[in-house]
């Protein structure tokens, strides 16, 4: 009788399949980080998920990725890959942004410009039907993260100006 393991290989690490959202930044030229990582860490413990079992399934820091390119460009944060238990996956957009004086919407506005912009080049289209399936599924896919005070109230002008863009006011915490 051998004392010798009868299998002394030592089994590779699996690593998990890609994410829809994975497959769609790498497709667009970008690198995604798991889960929330991409999000710069200040701002990752101030989005959750809505439901317990809500999994972030990656992350792509856009701020990052195109700031050398268009250095004077109002680029736009962090896109986040959401997939609800039952349901499909889909993108959400996040942009930690002060939100403490009423100038900052027309900002906050030009970087939602600079976004969709990006999202309708051909190398966008995944990310784009992940915008468009958190559409579907009831959700705002463009989330304004306030990173100060809110000096933004409901009905001002300010925020009809963001409304007629899909967008709500900011909020201390993006919850999906």
């Amino acid at each position: 009788m051998s004392t010798r393991k009868s299998d002394t290989k030592r089994k590779a690490l699996a690593t998990p399949p890609a994410s829809v959202f994975d497959k769609a930044v790498t497709a667009a030229g970008l690198t995604a980080a798991p889960g929330k990582t991409a999000v710069d860490n200040r701002y990752r413990g101030q989005i959750d998920g809505k439901l317990a079992n809500t999994r972030f399934t990656g992350s792509v820091d856009m701020d990052l990725a195109f700031k050398q390119v268009e250095a004077r460009s109002n680029r736009w944060d962090f896109g986040l890959g959401v997939l609800p238990a039952g349901k499909k996956e889909f993108a959400v957009w996040v942009e930690p942004h002060s939100a403490s004086s009423l100038g900052e919407v027309k900002t906050v506005l030009a970087k939602l410009d600079w976004l969709q912009a990006k999202l309708n080049q051909p190398a966008f289209v995944q990310l784009k039907a992940l915008t468009d399936a958190c559409r579907e599924q009831g959700h705002q896919p463009f989330r304004w993260m306030a990173t100060a005070h809110v000096g933004i109230r409901p009905g001002s002008r300010e925020a009809n100006m963001l409304a007629a863009r899909g967008m709500s006011p900011p909020t201390a915490r993006v919850v999906i």
